[in-house]
């Protein structure tokens, strides 16, 4: 997967998909969340492919939908059974099987407001939108220099964000195949990812050239130089990227290390939180979608982390609440699961915004699945707020009933309590002259109408006041939080800085200790040899005496040699006079 850095892991509030070595082909596991512990050895995979799976993602509308891509050069849709857990047999037989890339397919996203539609991308530099009912390309998008690292959709479905290796960062019309927008992104060799955030910020993670690892704040509409960037640290892991919309937090977790680094997106700048760390590296995570939380304990992310090649663990992030009542300050509507219109609609040019969910239906009712399997409960969803709405009426079935007090029915007529017609033939009375005592009574029902209506009022005054002063003590808090923030920050800083340099001075000490022991070595041979020395020069002192003595000893001898030789020619001479 060296192509391809893919989180291994992804999650749905009914299941979760792992990608799975197996011998002779390319398989992935659908696990439900209620089988936990260690699966059985014969457990199904999904193994149709002949090339290993490097990506998978599951259908935001379906929850029973999951998208494959792999080294075969293809990607495949399946619908999991509803016998998984029966079954002995592996899942072979895919519904959709969408091939004609040219290489390895690395990354599959599902539009997140169209149905049907599945964005694929290849290491042959496209990345094609795929109609999955017609089983057709609708749109190709090109131009990419080197492999695509990162592809993911806007909140819209309009537009998509693809972080490639020729370390650019590129926006294009989801329905044009256009590149309305390229810049240079992070500058080092290593991968880089890319996710939206709200409206038309997204962030990129990455390197610096000297592998420090990096999180760029980008305008989708100028990508000409990131609105902001943070440098984090040296370590080695890809960073990999996750944004909660509803609380407007956005989760960076590193591979090969157990920390997820948390940030609060606002007025255009990431304000660090804290860190969550775990000795236990994670080799990638996937992120539950907030349909799937347990709003009850006050959960807003959960993640599964890949540990280890046999474990997925879950980490909960929960926000710390006394009151158990629903808390709608941190679980404004999300996502409902429900398309917004179809693939055709979509590649026709139609815009609309998805579909949410009251998280309060959440609270009372638990996790939201949907799709096939939960086609027997209607959902009912709102439209997303937008400054240019257009009106479905066939995609809201119902309005969500929540009636606010200001928008309480106005004083009725008094025969409008007994008609049963629709509410505009409320004014016209069915009957005529109606007796006094019925009047009387639809009047103090009337009264009693509007001492509740009153009532109701006072109680939204009294709400909205309590929540200003809430608005504001949140203010200073996070105002104080962010103080704290920074002077965390500095202390990290300085202590960096201290470690650093104790590990500088513990090195020059351990360097110092190491001269120092081969310095002792050195003198110990030269104490070994100086005393050889002085031996050797007491045995030449004694040498030299014994010379001395022989040769004293010899000069006698040629002392007493010369003068006998002198007696001798002296006697010669005398005898020579003599004769």
């Amino acid at each position: 997967m060296s192509a391809f850095d893919t989180n291994y892991v992804t999650a749905n509030p009914k299941y979760l998909s792992v990608n799975w070595n197996s011998g002779g082909g390319g398989a992935f596991c659908v696990v439900p969340h209620d089988q936990v512990g260690k699966l059985r050895g014969d457990f199904p995979l999904f193994a149709a492919h002949a090339g290993a799976v490097l990506d998978t993602a599951f259908s935001p509308f379906d929850d029973d939908v999951v998208a494959s891509g792999a080294e075969d050069h293809q990607a495949m849709v399946w619908r999991v059974p509803e016998d998984l857990l029966e079954r002995e047999e592996d899942v072979t037989q895919p519904v959709a099987t969408l091939g004609g890339h040219g290489r390895k397919v690395g990354h599959v996203a599902w539009n997140p407001v169209a149905s049907d539609v599945l964005a694929v991308a290849s290491s042959d530099y496209t990345v094609r939108l795929w109609d999955v009912e017609q089983q057709s390309v609708a749109v190709t998008l090109q131009g990419f220099k080197d492999a695509i690292l990162s592809i993911d959709w806007s909140r819209d479905g309009r537009s998509m964000a693809v972080a490639a290796r020729d370390k650019k960062l590129r926006i294009f019309d989801a329905r044009s195949g256009q590149c309305v927008q390229e810049g240079a992104s992070h500058q080092g060799i290593k991968g880089s990812r890319v996710a939206w955030l709200t409206g038309p910020r997204l962030v990129t993670t990455g390197f610096t050239r000297s592998s420090d690892r990096q999180v760029f704040l980008w305008d989708s509409a100028d990508l000409t130089k990131p609105l902001a960037k943070y440098d984090l640290d040296m370590s080695a892991g890809m960073l990999m990227p996750f944004y909660d919309e509803g609380t407007g937090m956005l989760y960076v977790g590193g591979k090969g290390d157990g920390s997820i680094r948390y940030y609060e997106f606002a007025d255009d700048k990431l304000h660090e939180l804290s860190l969550y760390s775990s000795s236990e590296p994670q080799r990638g995570l996937g992120a539950m979608p907030k349909r799937g939380v347990d709003v009850a304990h006050c959960e807003v992310m959960r993640f599964f982390k890949v540990a280890s090649n046999s474990l997925i663990e879950p980490i909960s992030f929960k926000v710390p609440r006394k009151s158990e009542a629903f808390q709608a300050d941190i679980y404004p509507p999300a996502p409902a699961g429900v398309p917004s219109m179809s693939a055709r609609e979509f590649f026709a040019g139609k815009d609309a915004e998805p579909l949410l969910v009251d998280m309060e239906r959440l609270f009372r009712d638990g996790p939201l699945v949907v799709g096939a399997a939960a086609q027997g409960a209607a959902v009912p969803v709102m439209v997303a707020p937008k400054p240019e709405p257009k009106p479905e009426p066939e995609q809201q079935p119902e309005p969500k009933p929540q009636p606010k007090p200001e928008q309480q029915p106005q004083p009725v007529p008094a025969p409008a309590a007994r008609s049963a017609s629709p509410p505009p033939a409320a004014q016209t009375p069915p009957c005529a002259d109606p007796s006094d005592a019925e009047l009387a009574a639809l009047r103090q029902e009337n009264k009693q109408l509007q001492q509740q209506l009153s009532q109701a009022t006072q109680d939204v005054a009294s709400a909205q006041a309590a929540a200003h002063t809430a608005t504001t003590q949140l203010a200073s808090s996070k105002q104080a939080l962010a103080q704290l923030q920074d002077e965390l920050a500095k202390t990290q800083k300085d202590v960096g800085l201290l470690r650093t340099e104790l590990s500088d001075a513990s090195s020059k000490i351990e360097a110092a200790q190491t001269e120092a022991t081969k310095a002792g070595v050195k003198a110990q041979d030269a104490v070994d040899q100086l005393a050889e020395y002085k031996s050797k020069l007491v045995q030449a002192e004694e040498s030299v005496r014994g010379l001395e003595k022989d040769r004293e000893r010899i000069q006698g001898e040629l002392a007493q040699a010369i003068q006998a030789a002198n007696s001798l020619a002296l006697a010669a001479e005398k005898a020579v006079d003599a004769v």
